[in-house]
């Protein structure tokens, strides 16, 4: 649902391999290479592997040649991400040695909400209570074990959406897109103004791929106990009008608010904005209402 984007995607890319390539040292990093032209292609090495953009992950699965289960060391190293007491993994900066696992990951991409969900957030806590997000293997690491450890294989995301995906293979990747622009939330059959019981939401999408990720994370299920936001909505469509929004701008302009999208996110309580919506839970939903209902 949410593209993750970051200016500095390729530079934590990057420290992510050396973190890696530094635990692994010189010989073992020699023998991978070897190993991996073999199996995919002589174009490919370790650091190709584990930096492999989207794209390049979908070509290196037609491409793989070799015997998967010789990777489950990779399965190893992507659990010793997840160790915050005693780290395995660190990166040299500043002429100093810091740790690196997915605490430090998840908070390098500064991703506030799951990108398949927008429903759940995703927080870090204090480094030695971990974080609330997981993180899901994109193709899974049981199947693809190779791309255990890739960074865009890695996908911060809810522990519910993780556990709705497990093996399930979906192709909108969340380092390449979002799929916000080919579904929607709609109101129909409405009755409303005072009960959740007088409309009815539905998730809308013509596109076969979107559909199978609504499907895969149960979006149409999960979005039905927010209900009781899209009925605030429908009241606040009937108490902010044109003139009361006219007026609110004319007093509070540069005060309270820096213009009207700051009016709008206040009333409706989501990011309008599509750069936007990933920075609060349900932003989307919000943001579909609002407009349907032209709150927005």
């Amino acid at each position: 649902m949410i593209q993750i984007k970051h200016k500095d995607l390729d530079r934590f890319a990057e420290e992510h391999y050396e973190a890696i390539s530094s635990y692994m040292g010189e010989k073992k990093v020699l023998r991978w290479n070897n190993k991996i032209k073999n199996d995919f292609s002589d174009s490919y090495d370790l650091k190709q592997l584990i930096l492999a953009k989207p794209y390049e992950l979908r070509e290196l699965k037609i491409l793989f040649s070799g015997n998967k289960e010789e990777y489950k060391l990779f399965k190893t190293y992507y659990s010793y991400l997840n160790i915050y007491k005693e780290p395995k993994f660190f990166i040299k900066k500043d002429y100093k040695e810091t740790s690196y696992n997915a605490y430090k990951l998840v908070k390098n991409l500064n991703v506030s909400t799951c990108p398949y969900c927008n429903r759940n957030t995703i927080y870090n806590l204090e480094k030695s209570k971990g974080r609330t997000s997981e993180i899901d293997h994109f193709y899974p690491k049981e199947k693809y074990p190779y791309f255990a450890i890739s960074f865009y294989n890695l996908i911060p995301s809810c522990k519910v959406c993780n556990k709705l995906k497990m093996e399930e293979e979906i192709n909108i990747h969340p380092y390449e897109e979002s799929f916000n622009e080919h579904f929607k939330f709609i109101v129909e059959k409405s009755n409303f103004y005072h009960s959740i019981d007088g409309f009815k939401l539905e998730l809308k999408s013509e596109d076969i791929e979107v559909q199978k990720q609504i499907d895969t994370f149960k979006l149409d299920d999960l979005y039905q106990n927010h209900k009781d936001i899209i009925l605030e909505l429908i009241q606040k469509q009937a108490i902010y009008n044109d003139s009361y929004l006219y007026e609110l701008l004319s007093q509070y302009e540069g005060t309270l608010f820096k213009n009207r999208e700051d009016l709008q996110r206040l009333i409706t309580c989501g990011y309008i904005s599509d750069d936007e919506i990933n920075k609060r839970p349900l932003s989307k939903l919000i943001k579909d209402i609002s407009k349907e209902l032209e709150l927005i």
